[in-house]
């Protein structure tokens, strides 16, 4: 990439960029606020000009669910299958999560799940629930192990092989703890293809309440 940016530096370019003339490749970075008036660039030389633009940001608002390819549901249950509200939490207290990931016309793909943590949560048990890993939890239905899985402080991910004879349902859980009183953000899960990330599923956002244990 360097070679490349040299090589395209001492190329015979000829820009205006609102009326100031540019003999050589451009590059600029602008905030937000400087974008409040229009930058026009202007190609004054004989040669093609390619352009690249790239944005980032944080969005103002959450974003909403979505399905592409994959719906993924987090739902939350008591470690006897019950299901429980993780917004008004207690401290101390566990939950269950289960990631059910549906996708309707399954193919060949590398999945990446990723469910991040709300910031008073942790996870109680680096262990992945799965048909065979624990009986106590054998309630829950659809369980897939996954081929790698990491649980970290502020995530669990876990990745999948799937192929066009893949079941179109498959879950995985773990097991959280909610450690910290407060009012925390309960960030999206998601779910997405390695190799073709126009293929994606995610949650909502929400929030959680933990309470101090008396």
């Amino acid at each position: 990439m360097v070679l490349a940016a040299r090589a395209l530096a001492k190329e015979a370019l000829a820009l205006d960029l609102n009326g100031e003339a540019i003999k050589a490749a451009l590059f600029r970075n602008y905030k937000a606020a400087e974008m409040a008036q229009p930058i026009r660039i202007t190609n004054t030389g004989e040669a093609p000009v390619q352009a690249v633009v790239s944005v980032s940001g944080a969005p103002v608002t959450p974003e909403p669910a979505a399905s592409n390819g994959f719906k993924i549901e987090r739902n939350y249950f008591t470690l006897a299958g019950e299901p429980s509200d993780p917004s008004k939490a207690k401290q101390n207290q566990r939950f269950v999560v289960v990631l059910k990931v549906t996708e309707p016309q399954p193919q060949y793909g590398r999945i990446i799940l990723a469910d991040y943590l709300p910031a008073g949560f942790e996870i109680d048990n680096p262990r992945l629930v799965s048909s065979g890993d624990t009986g106590t939890l054998s309630w829950i239905a659809d369980a897939v192990p996954p081929v790698h899985s990491e649980f970290r402080d502020d995530r669990f991910s876990a990745a999948f092989e799937r192929n066009k004879d893949s079941a179109p349902v498959f879950t995985v859980a773990y097991v959280v703890r909610a450690v910290s009183p407060g009012h925390y953000v309960l960030p999206q899960a998601f779910v997405e293809d390695m190799y073709r990330p126009d293929r994606f599923g995610r949650t909502a956002t929400g929030t959680i309440d933990i309470t101090a244990a008396k």
